[in-house]
């Protein structure tokens, strides 16, 4: 007899060899990341990754400004690699935060929606960490095991130091590409070099208000 293969057939191989497995491949890792993100901030965030917008969640309206629109960046780490599960071998956690130009197609593609020629192309980034160093119990799925450092990029309260801005701008000139500044989990807490700690939050922390405040706005 021959099969028919719909889409919910496609739906569940995928979440099967995508999303089954307690530690995911960094390849997929970051939409898992931005959906678990969105989840959590609520009807009100809506995932922009696949319009092609230079950053991946954002609150608001499309084409007002930063505060009307919040737009967030996501980025991800994780000690435990599905790919050293049996050494116990831990990766590095460094999130590179990047400043540069705005993609050539963006305006071609979304008239109306305001993006800055160049910079963080976000108002905020939410750096997620998997903490987790134990083969047996290290799952990437489990929202509880990881942690969230939520940066400020503008407004008064932001996590990137002028002189940091400086140079970055100063290193896209120079060779026309982005240039990236790094942050760290044990180093954010402590807030060197003139930047502002920054302590991780819980899954259940996380809501839009949350993110006002960080960015300086009231609720």
């Amino acid at each position: 007899m021959e099969r028919t293969l719909s889409v919910e057939d496609v739906k569940n191989r995928f979440y099967r060899e995508a999303f089954a497995q307690p530690l995911m491949d960094n390849t997929i890792r970051g939409l898992w990341c931005e959906f678990m993100l969105a989840e959590a901030l609520g009807s009100e965030c809506r995932p922009t990754g696949f319009a092609w917008y230079p950053w991946d969640l954002q609150i608001g309206n499309s084409r007002r400004g930063f505060p009307d629109r919040i737009r967030i960046q996501v980025k991800n780490r994780a000690r435990m690699q599905s790919w050293n599960m049996k050494s116990g071998q831990l990766s590095d956690s460094s999130f590179n935060l990047t400043w540069r130009r705005r993609p050539f197609y963006f305006t071609r593609d979304n008239p109306g929606v305001p993006c800055e020629d160049e910079g963080f192309l976000c108002d905020l980034y939410v750096l997620c960490h998997h903490r987790g160093e134990d083969p047996a119990t290290a799952d990437h799925r489990e929202p509880p095991q990881w942690d969230f450092y939520v940066l400020p990029v503008c407004g008064p309260h932001s996590a990137v130091t002028e002189s940091e801005i400086a140079w970055l701008q100063q290193k896209t000139r120079d060779t026309g590409r982005g240039a990236s500044t790094q942050r760290r989990p044990a180093t954010m807490t402590k807030g060197i070099r003139g930047r502002p700690p920054i302590m991780p939050l819980g899954i259940d922390e996380l809501s839009i208000d949350a993110l006002r405040q960080s960015l300086g706005l009231e609720y």
